[in-house]
């Protein structure tokens, strides 16, 4: 959250590593898959909106391949290598399992049909379509890919109240974690259960929504003052303090004076006098 040209898109791009920080590095924890919506994305021209959504399984399509060809080669196989292929291709189906790969096609479908995709037609061609209707397609495609850590900037521009509310609904039932930069604060409040605000190189964290956040921060912002206000009240009171025993030790000091030697009194004046200083 924060006014336009603030550097929200610009601390998205530097955390993606599409931009380099000034100083520092970024670094996610190993096999992180973080994904980003992207709005300026460039999509392949010839793609259909159901190719791009099944891109999002790229990896698994990928695993079924491999799989595939360890299969060609137990024909050949020894008993030692068919052992090894029999274990490889054992974890690869429990990871095509796990990842639903055998219902690509529903879960595609349900994404399409919730995003408004689905009354474009899934045979479009993605270059014939507007910039709001390539935006719900990309973030179709990122949701589907379902990484570790969803990066969403601005994600309702495009949607109406029907796609928001699904998008609201698919948050709040999310998994994993994700970071989102928006100005609707209303949705944000909705879906989100921690902040993180920037603040003078420093960053401090909130849990709760945007409005418990504003609520805290604001009390947070109002104690330094309260402090000072205390201060100068304490401050004050000393000095009406010091006004007031000021002639009783002018007092002593021209006794003590009239006096060869020092005594007690003087003494305890000498030493109220270093009080007082040091308190002051």
């Amino acid at each position: 959250v924060g006014a336009n040209g603030e550097g929200k898109s610009t601390f998205m791009n530097i955390i993606t590593g599409k931009l380099m920080p000034d100083e520092g590095k970024v670094e996610w924890a190993k096999n992180v898959r973080v994904g980003y919506l992207d709005q300026h994305s460039v999509l392949e021209k010839g793609m259909t909106i159901g190719d791009v959504l099944r891109s999002a399984f790229q990896f698994l399509f990928a695993m079924e391949a491999e799989m595939n060809r360890m299969y060609e080669q137990m024909g050949d196989a020894t008993p030692e290598e068919m052992e090894r292929l029999l274990a490889e291709t054992g974890t690869y189906q429990e990871l095509l399992e796990q990842h639903d790969f055998y219902m690509i096609d529903t879960k595609v479908d349900e994404i399409a049909r919730a995003l408004g995709l689905e009354e474009l037609g899934l045979d479009r061609d993605v270059t014939d379509l507007s910039g709001g209707q390539r935006t719900r397609v990309l973030m179709a495609k990122l949701l589907l890919e379902k990484p570790d850590i969803l990066l969403l900037d601005e994600p309702t521009n495009y949607l109406d109240e029907q796609h928001i509310e699904w998008l609201k609904r698919y948050l709040q039932d999310y998994e994993n974690a994700f970071i989102l930069i928006s100005h609707d604060i209303p949705f944000l409040n909705s879906v989100i259960n921690l902040i993180y605000h920037m603040e003078n190189c420093r960053l401090d964290r909130y849990p709760g929504d945007y409005d418990k956040f504003q609520e805290v921060y604001a009390m947070k912002k109002a104690q330094p003052r309260k402090m000072l206000r205390a201060e100068t009240r304490g401050h004050n009171s000393q000095l009406a303090l010091l006004r007031q025993v000021s002639p009783g030790l002018q007092r002593i000091f021209q006794r003590a004076k009239r006096k060869p030697a020092p005594s007690t009194q003087a003494v305890r004046a000498r030493s109220l006098t270093g009080a007082v200083c040091w308190r002051e």
